[in-house]
Formats: structure tokens, C-alpha cells, sequence
């Protein structure tokens, strides 16, 4: 009788939670520092495991389920009778998101820390760049014949019109601005692809010889359909 009355309790719980409000969404993930495996969650209908890589973003999963996006260490915990252990992680979705990404933030002694971006096509295109500044320093990037300045801990987003259709090679330089003195601290040619919606994640460099550490990632976007006549 135990087991059947525990099996009714995971049955309702699980119930409750589909029933929240839900999202529905597309998720991707990248890992900025360590790997993210071992973690699960409820995506509206199961838990489902979670994994974030350092090596590039991951295929787009469809999310349907509560707005607050949780990480625990069990598939058991979601149906688990509380009081539930507290969570691995968890974040807040951005509203009416079509795709968002997830970038976990982790390292050997931090907890996991996920920061969440929208990334629906509606606000940026493929051949686009988003820029992200993790780095403690504000920087000057001159990317093709686009620049921008780009504060510490912000994104902005870089387009031409060039850029979604023709193959180029871009020339690419990042300074860092200190008491409003630009120093050059990244020089280099990117090869463009036009398909490709392009993610850039600055960071602190790890010697002074090498203050800002560069990563670039892409995804390929959903197309939008022309609205109907």
C-alpha cells in the first residue's frame, strides 16, 4: 500500500507541475567555464537531463513548461514529496522568448550560476554578431566596417546588411579603454559565413600579456515565415 499511496503522491506532483503557466520555447546551451552534466529538468512533461559544453553551443531543445527554468541533481526529485532538497540551479525565462540561451557560469569552487539571453530570430539575424562582455574592463571592437563600445558585463548586438549574404573575411579588433585611452589587445580575420548567427563571449584573460580571452560560437536561426497576405 505504501509504495502505491507514494506512487499516487509522484503522480500528483507531477501533475501540479504541468499545470503551472508555461513557456514555450527553444533552448540552447554553452558552458563558460566547466562542463554542466549530471543535472536534470521538468520541461512540462518529464525531467530530462541537462548539459552545458565549453566547446560550443548545443542543438536547440523545445521547452514547454513553467516559466522559472530549474536544475536539480535527481530525475526523482521532481516528483519527490517535500520538503525537496534545494535546487542545483534555477533561472527566470525571458518572456515571450522564441529561443533563449543559457550560459552557465561555473567553476571548481562557485556554484552554478546560469545567465539567460534572449536569442529569438526577431532580435538579431543570421550573419549577425552578439557580443558578450564578461570581462571587468569596458572595450572598443571594430568588426568589418562596424564599431561599437561594449561596457563590462553588457551585449550588444553587430549587423550589416553584407553580412547575410556573402561569404567575407572579417577583420576583427577588440581594445580595452582605461581613463578613455584605447589599447589594442586583439587583432585578427574571421571568416564570415552568412547562414550563421555568430555569438562572441570576451573574458579576463588569464596574463597581462593577454588581458581579454576570446571565445566565438553560432547557431544556425529558425527561419521566420513572411506574414501571410
Amino acid at each position: 500500500m505504501i509504495p502505491r499511496i507514494a506512487l499516487l503522491l509522484g503522480l500528483l506532483t507531477v501533475s501540479s507541475l504541468a499545470q503551472e503557466p508555461s513557456v514555450q520555447t527553444e533552448i540552447l546551451t554553452i558552458a563558460l567555464d566547466e562542463a554542466v552534466d549530471g543535472l536534470f529538468f521538468f520541461d512540462g512533461k518529464a525531467a530530462v537531463p541537462f548539459q552545458a559544453n565549453t566547446t560550443g553551443l548545443s542543438q536547440p531543445v523545445t521547452y514547454i513548461g513553467p516559466p522559472r527554468f530549474v536544475l536539480r541533481a535527481s530525475a526523482a526529485e521532481f516528483v519527490a514529496k517535500p520538503p525537496l532538497p534545494a535546487p542545483a540551479a534555477f533561472v527566470d525565462l525571458p518572456p515571450n522568448a522564441k529561443r533563449v540561451l543559457l550560459c552557465c557560469l561555473k567553476s571548481e569552487n562557485t556554484a552554478l550560476k546560469i545567465v539567460t539571453y534572449d536569442i529569438s530570430s526577431t532580435s538579431s539575424r543570421a550573419g549577425d554578431y552578439r557580443l558578450f562582455n564578461f570581462s571587468k574592463q569596458a572595450l572598443s571592437v571594430k568588426l568589418g566596417g562596424k564599431s561599437l563600445a561594449l561596457d563590462s558585463k553588457l551585449d550588444k548586438n553587430i549587423s550589416d546588411s553584407s553580412w547575410q549574404n556573402d561569404v567575407l573575411d572579417l577583420p576583427i579588433q577588440v581594445a580595452t579603454v582605461v581613463d578613455g585611452k584605447a589599447r589594442l589587445v586583439y587583432s585578427s580575420v574571421w571568416g564570415h559565413r552568412p547562414g550563421r548567427r555568430n555569438f562572441v563571449f570576451m573574458f579576463d584573460g588569464s596574463h597581462p600579456s593577454k588581458p581579454i580571452s576570446i571565445s566565438r560560437f553560432f547557431d544556425i536561426p529558425a527561419k521566420v515565415k513572411p506574414p501571410a497576405p
